[in-house]
């Protein structure tokens, strides 16, 4: 078995992107939608679905698509319904919608109708729906553009009887021409929500009609949004093969916007860096704005992530917020790089971990940008918890690394993302852990060490997500 192609395979093409309108060339396509809610399960009931679908159809139909709208369905009415929209799709914009319960068993990914009574894992292929059958539905129709979004990352209903099945949705690769948005990571679960809809779903609806906002803007500002509401614990993710422009709306349609203000720019700057605890992101906008209105934060900000709290007695403390970025929700300090060095340390400290696999021999095999640190990096931190890091091992981490860099055109800096996929495999090629992580920062003129830094805080997070997951498998 070829463990690196098969990780290859698995492993999240991550870009940012969601949209509906192509600039010129797609604005006389057909728009069709199908938008699915289950939330009446007879053991696990949702709150929210039904209220997700309703506000998702209502803004596409705002938005010129032709909407199918299903609420409750069951395993007959969920194939029916695909079937009929993939035969519309060709020379279509195609978008499908799910808000409900979806399961992953063995890195295929279902949706489950209302009618599903599921008792064992191996009933899940025959009672439930494979989200694959639209992707294949798409890739028949050979139309220009595909979205599908995933907001059925919530509980697993079935984990106390599945072997293999884990909680939340499994990566899956963007047919040519497509995106499929999961509303959070893949391997992790989303909220169903207190305020009428899920989280996802509720910031998806804030920026989706926005007239003339690019799609990366939409999605970044939906996962901007449900970071920040859900304190770390849930960061929504995409698989996309788009090329252009795409838009929710298009900016046609609205009177154009007065030019920004120093005032405008200012304020949109810091809620972009704010929140991202890189100290590159905050010394890129004290270069634009060094007498800005929030000036004195970034500074403030810039001492911290050099400097460790400290009690009165000396010892080194943690800030109040705490995010989780593993399926064990271990809390961790991600607001600062020393906050993060202080938590790792901690982490490795209380995890209750067999003695073989504390020491555990591994190889790695990632693949990354050429002059990328990220793989040294890596390397360091899993000595650091123990594991003897090298060639011939008995485990092999195996994963892609992609870096973007894109150009803010208001606030002239850079956008930096750092993207990371990685599994852990045995000797028979069996994947055991993975771990999913985005970085993103902000860089005036010096963008190496933003993105160095980036790479840094990617390495100790991955680290982490893998030595804490295989220690509890």
């Amino acid at each position: 078995m070829n463990v690196n192609a098969v990780a290859r395979r698995a492993a999240m093409a991550l870009l940012l992107g969601l949209g509906l309108v192509m600039s010129a060339a797609a604005a006389e396509l057909k728009r069709i939608a199908l938008v699915i809610g289950n939330a009446g399960y007879a053991n696990s009931p949702l709150v929210n679905p039904l209220n997700d679908a309703r506000a998702v159809s209502e803004s596409l139909r705002r938005l010129g698509f032709q909407v199918v709208s299903l609420e409750n369905a069951s395993q007959k009415q969920m194939f029916d319904a695909v079937r009929s929209f993939g035969d519309g799709l060709r020379n279509s914009v195609g978008l499908f919608y799910y808000a409900g319960h979806g399961v992953q068993v063995k890195g295929r990914n279902f949706l489950v109708p209302v009618d599903a009574q599921i008792e064992r894992e191996d009933e899940v292929a025959y009672k439930a729906f494979d989200v694959s059958q639209v992707l294949e539905k798409m890739e028949t129709a050979k139309n220009p553009l595909n979205i599908v979004i995933l907001d059925a990352c919530r509980n697993n209903p079935f984990a106390r009887t599945a072997r293999s099945g884990g909680g939340g949705l499994a990566q899956m690769d963007a047919p040519s021409g497509s995106i499929v948005a999961f509303a959070t990571a893949p391997g992790a679960e989303a909220s169903d929500g207190s305020s009428g809809h899920g989280l996802y779903t509720a910031q998806l609806l804030r920026h989706m009609n926005t007239p003339g906002l690019k799609v990366e803007d939409v999605f970044k500002r939906t996962r901007v949004g449900v970071r920040q509401a859900s304190s770390g614990r849930q960061i929504p993710w995409e698989s996309t093969s788009l090329e252009g422009d795409f838009y929710f709306a298009a900016g046609s349609t609205v009177a154009a916007p007065a030019p920004a203000t120093a005032v405008d720019l200012d304020q949109e700057m810091w809620q972009l860096v704010a929140d991202s605890g890189q100290t590159g992101a905050y010394r890129a906008y004290l270069d634009k704005f060094p007498q800005g209105r929030f000036a004195e934060q970034a500074r403030s900000k810039v001492v911290q992530a050099d400097t460790p709290e400290r009690s009165a007695g000396g010892a080194p403390t943690r800030s109040g917020r705490r995010f989780s970025f593993s399926e064990e929700e271990e809390k961790m300090d991600r607001a600062t790089v020393a906050g993060r060095e202080l938590a790792f340390e901690r982490q490795l400290a209380a995890l209750d971990c067999p003695l073989q696999r504390r020491r555990a021999r591994v190889s790695l095999q990632v693949d990354e940008p050429s002059g990328s640190g990220f793989g040294l990096e890596l390397a360091r931190r899993l000595r650091q918890a123990g594991w003897q890091v090298g060639p011939g091992g008995d485990y092999t981490v195996v994963g892609t690394v992609s870096a973007q860099r894109q150009a803010h055109r208001m606030l002239r800096v850079y956008e930096l993302s750092l993207n990371v996929a990685l599994q852990l495999f045995n000797a028979k090629g069996v994947s055991l852990v993975s771990s999913l992580s985005r970085g993103e920062s902000f860089a005036g003129g010096n963008g190496e060490a933003a993105l160095n830094e980036l790479q840094q805080g990617q390495a100790l997070d991955a680290a982490s997500q893998l030595v804490t997951q295989f220690c509890r498998n």
